[in-house]
């Protein structure tokens, strides 16, 4: 068994024995659940972090899945943010971050003076920092310096969201420092196994991440010349091979349950979503070739034609786009709200990337019954490929190193061989190398042909919303930040539709907590600068 699979019944049982189930109010009050300094192990708790972070990032991705296309979204943004993110009553996401935030400072504060933590404290503050960013990028201002301090601050206030990304850089430049200078290893790292070379570039990684986000509002955390930061940045130690890749691997481990989000909605039951028309759409008939990934991205359950059987009506619809592509791709379009027609074993499921599932090779068999990978699929949080995308749009952009149409080609071909090894599988339905090279040919012929660099941008995004499947959290960053992809496919149902700019807070700290006031979903995050209406 993969090394995750062997620690994350471990990591969960620790989960469990240091906090029981889930609580609320966290931040409000003192909580029983949380270990003090006096109290807790390091070791254990990064380990929750870890497994905290995993679990906030995964939820965090399924909620905008939709929202981006990915699947399809059966509901109004208003209805969809309102019940699937933040808001509700369990608030789950919430109160994994500030848990995680709890700890993070509990490790902090352990390591002040003990050098054998330095790693610790490092991976620790990389790990929340990156929880912390994604926070403000989903919901705007948070509760964070005066947050999870009950004793003093029992309503912990809302700080603004570029005052929260600066002290996230600030960390993560302590934490390099802190890799550099560490000698004593974190045993049960789930990530790079304690190298510090990876940890490193991927502390690097993330804050190109940070400065390419933050390109339009750069000054607000205090950066006054993002060109030179960004450039050496990319003169150093960023995520450049596969075994850089920043990714959970999940396990096959039923129990506690391990294996891929994806994979437990499309293979453990019948899968209760729809694949998004327009991603397959984009995938399969976009270009003058299938995408070499769709074999591996998604799965065909059966050779039924939705069109024959009296399963969808979307033929008889005058706003559906798609409605149903051929070759047995059945999804639904973007906002489609008749649905629920028990076709639940003929849809199009997640396939054997990221999800750990089945590779399509014609053979139309139920995914609760096919041969798969048992759901030891991956998070892809930040990998080359990803990174690759930030470079070019940094340089068309902004003008720094590189050539946008060089590091385009790089990003796409990183993510096409990321994907085609997965799973070491043999089928005579693999991609082929000369597959790869006429897609790449076929992109960079249309981008040296675009007319403008708003063109170019958008051939650039459009292929980083292909190369994200599997991390939505990126693509609701690139999308707000660009507008890009341009074709995207707007709400069908809704005449007058208003994209989530950002979701609700918790509806139960908005509830107990006197400062903070629930929003409206069309306030922007401070790094989003672009007019209302600038999405749909």
């Amino acid at each position: 068994m993969h090394r995750t699979g062997k620690l994350i019944g471990k990591i969960a049982c620790a989960s469990f024995l240091l906090f029981g189930c889930e609580v609320s109010n966290f931040d409000l009050q003192e909580n029983p659940n949380y270990l003090t300094p006096e109290s807790a192990d390091p070791e254990y708790l990064l380990n929750e972090i870890q497994y905290r972070f995993q679990h906030f990032m995964g939820n965090m991705i399924l909620n905008t899945d939709d929202v981006m296309r990915y699947e399809a979204m059966t509901d109004t943004y208003p209805s969809i943010v309102s019940v699937e993110v933040l808001d509700g009553s369990s608030s789950k996401e919430w109160e994994g971050y500030y848990e995680a935030l709890n700890n993070s400072r509990t490790i902090s504060e352990l390591a002040e003076g003990d050098e054998t933590l330095l790693l610790h404290d490092a991976i620790n503050k990389l790990l929340v920092g990156y929880m912390t960013i994604t926070m403000v990028d989903y919901v705007g201002k948070i509760p964070y310096f005066q947050a999870v301090n009950p004793s003093e601050y029992p309503n912990a206030r809302l700080d603004d969201g570029e005052d929260v990304y600066l002290s996230v850089l600030e960390d993560i430049d302590q934490a390099i420092l802190d890799i550099e200078a560490s000698t004593f290893q974190f045993s049960t790292d789930l990530f790079y196994e304690s190298d510090k070379d990876k940890w490193i570039a991927f502390a690097h990684s993330l804050k190109l991440r940070i400065l390419v986000q933050t390109r339009l509002n750069s000054s607000s955390i205090g950066i006054t010349n993002p060109v030179t930061e960004i450039n050496k940045l990319l003169e150093g130690n960023l995520i450049d091979t596969e075994e850089e890749d920043f990714q959970y691997t999940y396990a096959n481990v039923v129990e506690p349950e391990s294996r891929h989000p994806y994979f437990q909605r499309g293979y453990v039951s019948d899968f209760g979503q729809y694949m998004g028309n327009y991603f397959m759409y984009m995938l399969k008939d976009s270009k003058s070739q299938k995408d070499p990934r769709i074999r591996y991205y998604l799965y065909r359950q059966a050779a039924e034609d939705p069109l024959i059987i009296p399963y969808n009506t979307c033929m008889d619809e005058p706003n559906v786009v798609y409605c149903y592509l051929g070759e047995y791709y059945r999804g639904l379009d973007h906002g489609e709200s008749r649905t629920g027609y028990g076709d639940n074993k003929e849809r199009t499921v997640y396939g054997l990337y990221p999800a750990g599932g089945a590779f399509d090779e014609d053979q139309f068999v139920t995914a609760s019954k096919s041969t798969n990978l048992n759901g030891t699929g991956i998070l892809p949080l930040l990998t080359t490929s990803f990174v690759k995308f930030l470079s070019a749009e940094s340089a068309l952009t902004l003008g720094t190193n590189g050539d946008p149409a060089e590091l385009l080609e790089q990003a796409i071909r990183a993510s096409m061989y990321k994907v085609m090894g997965f799973g070491s599988i043999k089928s005579g339905f693999l991609a082929t190398e000369e597959s790869v090279d006429a897609y790449v040919e076929e992109v960079l012929t249309n981008y040296a042909n675009a007319a403008s660099d708003e063109e170019r941008l958008d051939i650039i995004i459009t292929e980083y919303y292909l190369a994200a499947f599997g991390n939505s959290i990126e693509a609701y960053n690139f999308y707000r930040r660009t507008g890009f992809p341009s074709n995207i496919e707007v709400p069908i149902d809704d005449n007058n539709p208003t994209f989530p700019r950002s979701f609700p807070y918790s509806a139960d700290e908005v509830e107990t907590n006197p400062f903070i006031k629930q929003k409206k979903n069309t306030e922007r995050v401070f790094w989003d600068t672009n007019p209302e209406g600038f999405i749909k």
